[in-house]
């Protein structure tokens, strides 16, 4: 699901830069949104005064299904920026975090690819680690924050910033650590530190979490058609 979430972000995002001239601050919202439009509008001009987290949260879906109220339109600005003070009165809103991250580092994306038509993404995509990392102090202990803070960095990793691979393996290893009896969410994530090691050619520790995966899931039929590929394949390193 994130993959499609992060598919689906960053070619909205081009899609809306690059038809932006066709929208405008007129744009038709219905009744029933139009309320939640100017009660979002308040909330924004004296948003550290805000603290009702569910209807900041309310506003900030309002303002991811409708880009179009946005400054440069399509940017997400607002719902970012209702994003952090939902985070800032609760710390504990994995989904708040991981969405604004999300949404931070395809403005990155937008900004390489058109930095005049997204002038705001520059830095964007440091500020997700940042804001990632600002969070693991309220949630130290819990194994979804590591795992889906990993989740929402991998394709940024995988097809941007290889340099944060680091930061993907620290809080995969880190969620395995915490996920005790959880047989489930182990095999996930095992599964994803192999695929990951195998991603960036290192084969040894990609074997070693695919065997891990079939100490408690003998039958998964991906870590073992991984490991069998990884066995029979040459370790690049011994023929350099």
């Amino acid at each position: 699901m994130r993959a499609i979430f992060f598919t689906a972000t960053v070619w909205f995002f081009v899609f809306m830069l690059a038809f932006s001239s066709s929208f405008g601050k007129d744009q038709w919202v219905s009744e029933s949104d139009q309320g939640i439009y100017e009660f979002g509008e308040r909330v924004l001009q004296d948003l550290s005064y805000q603290y009702d987290t569910e209807l900041l949260r309310e506003c900030m879906g309002f303002y991811l299904d409708n880009q179009q109220f946005d400054s440069p339109q399509g940017s997400y600005t607002k719902a970012i920026r209702l994003g952090y003070q939902i985070v800032t009165i609760d710390h504990k809103d994995i989904d708040t975090y991981t969405t604004m991250a999300w949404l931070l580092w395809s403005k990155w994306v937008c900004w390489t690819k058109n930095p005049n038509r997204m002038p705001d993404g520059k830095g964007k995509a440091d500020e997700a680690v940042d804001l990632l990392n600002w969070g693991k102090q309220w949630n130290l202990k819990s194994e979804r924050f590591y795992k889906e803070s990993a989740d929402t960095i991998w394709p940024l990793a995988k097809y941007h910033r290889t340099d944060l691979y680091d930061f993907v393996i620290e809080n995969y290893r880190k969620a395995d650590l915490l996920a005790g009896s959880n047989d489930l969410l182990r095999v996930r994530i095992r599964l994803n530190l192999g695929h990951i090691y195998r991603q960036i050619n290192e084969k040894k520790p990609a074997t070693y979490w695919y065997k891990r995966v079939l100490e408690i899931a003998p039958n998964n039929e991906v870590a073992a058609r991984c490991l069998a590929h990884l066995e029979n394949k040459p370790d690049r390193k011994t023929l350099q």
